[in-house]
């Protein structure tokens, strides 16, 4: 993937502050993952995961949800 296409997925934070941290668990099988919560100006929060890679297995990815 290019990094374009991260950013492009990394523009929906702009704006956006952290407000909370996130983790997973003890997942003993796959490690334990961690993230950002970002409360956005309208009061829209996400959620930022920090992945190895889109699979889970190498560096470089996160993946970001809109929290409920």
């Amino acid at each position: 993937m290019s990094a374009d296409f991260y950013l492009k997925k990394l523009d929906q934070l702009v704006g956006g502050t952290i407000t909370g941290l996130v983790r997973s668990g003890d997942d003993s099988d796959n490690g334990e993952f961690f993230g950002l919560v970002i409360t956005m100006p309208d009061g829209t929060k996400k959620q930022m995961v920090l992945l190895s890679d889109d699979e889970g297995n190498a560096p470089g990815s996160f993946e970001i949800e809109t929290l409920a």
